[in-house]
């Protein structure tokens, strides 16, 4: 962004150095509003090449986001000549008029031409292309936007010019936090005892063998699945978190990272109007405790130490903690101070307790906004994982390939004229959607698929769906498996068709009655025969041999 600001400020000082070497301060205001018309027509322009894909997206984001500043820029000029704050305008308005200290009244063919000498002394001195004025039409506005650009220069090769994000960095950060990592160690080894004590029952829990097989089979967090789950705060412990320097600078470092990427790749976003939505959405949910994880405050937690404003994992290092002198002495200071102070350290536990609450609501509200980007991210790298070398090679060659297609080149031969026809906007008033040729799909085949008709899903969070192929497709992709997924239902085929929440939860209730319905009991399946020839089940059968009855 420093590039193209730079770029850009360059740009703009030098137009405004010719505009104002201009003697006529209309017609400063007449080129101002020339070069706002032009640059409309060249955001037109640009916009189309977005509907096209001629570009990459990002670059047609920093172009427009260009002439939108080179608009406003003009706008501010125009507004303070409108303004006329030092008398400029109307003196230039009587000139016109002839109204001159040094002429008489009403002589305008002398003010006239004594302007017209004026324009012709001024092209005189600032000459270019041999003597004509340079054309700032909307065509010359267009190609300089994307001469400004260097968004290539803004992203990593990781992150391919925005398609994807590249946050190995805060990866590492996740994964040196060592109250984290002690955790999953330990979560590791507990399934691991358990898993170990389905076999051999006398195992112990503190047994050599439960850690040494721990130990082999350990393994630490994936970058993929971290890609998936890392806005899923509410499952790291508190005691993780409280008071915890690394896991603060972790959270402030993908924060900075994702709003970064985001005014990278959409430079004409809002960030600040995003952050004050968030900051608002926040303040609410504080206020009803409603935020995953934080519904109960950090002091009134069993295994939280108020004298020394510390959190334990479990109540065995709690009391050995009590046993030790440091927290005597605490105690003892705590219990010198008045009742307002002990009640500004409750407070100051409970500001601790918001400012993290805070860091993670909006590292998941930027992860929710990029969701695509990081999904995208996600399927590269699964893909490239189950990529053989030479497969890779093939795909590499492929995309220089594309780019050597799409490298914006002139063909000398003049056989790019012949295409100005292609590149006329398309006429599709009915919004049509595009056809393998890039042109609208005729009208008998939109009805004939039901393009028109919109499905919503509501375990898709309300996502719609044009058309019966698109809706019925989309049961099987990613987005409705995770909906399932998030409910805790199986996506198979027993749920196709089904789109709302209420559905899907009592369908899976009852396919559970069920499949326990069909299950085999020995108690009433099983069949058992008396000496006499009777037929009953084995429940009837034992409470009859117990009576002695048989």
């Amino acid at each position: 962004s420093s590039h193209l600001g730079s770029k850009s400020d360059e740009w703009g000082a030098k137009c405004v150095v010719l505009v104002a070497m201009s003697f006529s301060v209309l017609e400063q205001l007449r080129s101002a509003h020339e070069d706002m018309e032009n640059m409309q027509r060249a955001l037109s322009l640009v916009m189309m090449d977005k509907s096209k894909n001629k570009r990459n997206p990002v670059s047609i984001e920093h172009a427009i986001s260009f002439l939108v500043m080179q608009t406003q820029a003009k706008a501010h000029v125009a507004v303070e000549i409108y303004q006329d704050k030092d008398g400029m305008r109307t003196d230039d308005l009587n000139s016109l008029a002839g109204h001159r200290a040094d002429k008489k009244q009403g002589d305008v063919w002398t003010s006239f031409y004594d302007k017209v000498k004026e324009v012709k002394d001024y092209h005189r001195r600032f000459t270019i292309n041999q003597g004509l004025p340079e054309l700032h039409n909307a065509e010359w506005f267009y190609h300089r936007a994307f001469e400004a650009d260097r968004s290539e220069l803004l992203f990593s090769g990781e992150e391919d010019l925005g398609k994807r994000v590249d946050m190995h960095e805060h990866f590492i950060k996740y994964t040196n936090i060592k109250r984290i990592s002690a955790l999953r160690r330990s979560r590791f080894r507990d399934a691991t005892f358990a898993r170990m004590k389905k076999r051999n029952p006398e195992l112990k829990p503190d047994d050599k063998e439960v850690d040494e097989a721990a130990e082999a089979e350990f393994s630490e967090l994936d970058y993929v699945e971290w890609l998936k789950t890392f806005d899923q705060f509410h499952d790291i412990p508190r005691y993780c978190k409280y008071r915890e320097k690394s896991y603060s600078d972790y959270l402030e470092g993908a924060i900075a990272y994702l709003r970064g990427f985001l005014s990278r790749t959409q430079p004409m976003v809002g960030i600040e109007k995003l952050e004050s939505q968030f900051e608002k959405e926040f303040e609410q949910m504080w206020s009803e405790r409603s935020i995953p994880g934080w519904q109960e405050p950090t002091h009134k937690d069993k295994l939280f130490c108020l004298p020394s404003n510390r959190l334990f994992n479990n109540p065995t290092i709690l009391e050995s903690h009590k046993s030790g002198k440091h927290y005597r002495k605490k105690l003892e200071e705590m219990q010198k101070l008045s009742l307002a102070e002990q009640k500004r350290l409750v407070e100051t536990v409970e500001q601790e307790d918001k400012r993290i609450a805070s860091l993670e609501s909006r590292a998941a509200k930027w992860r929710d906004l990029l969701s695509d980007v990081i999904q995208e991210t996600v399927q590269h790298l699964q893909k490239k994982q189950s990529q053989t070398v030479e497969e890779m090679e093939a795909d590499r060659d492929d995309d220089e390939d594309l780019d050597v297609e799409s490298d914006g080149g002139v063909d000398v031969d003049g056989s790019d004229m012949d295409k100005a026809d292609e590149d006329r906007p398309i006429y599709n008033p009915l919004n049509l959607p595009l056809g393998w040729d890039g042109k609208p799909i005729p009208f008998w085949l939109y009805k004939l698929h039901g393009l028109g008709i919109e499905y919503k899903c509501e375990i898709c969070g309300n996502y719609s769906y044009w058309g019966r192929r698109a809706f019925e497709k989309h049961f099987s992709e990613w987005r409705h498996a995770f909906g399932m997924r998030c409910l805790k239902i199986p996506n198979t085929s027993h749920f196709k068709e089904i789109t709302k929440i209420e559905d899907a939860i009592t369908l899976y209730d009852k396919l559970k009655r069920d499949a326990e319905e069909q299950s085999f009991r020995p108690d009433q399946d099983v069949e058992c025969e008396d000496i006499q020839g009777n037929v009953m089940s084995q429940r009837a059968f034992e409470d009859l041999r117990r009576q002695g009855l048989v």
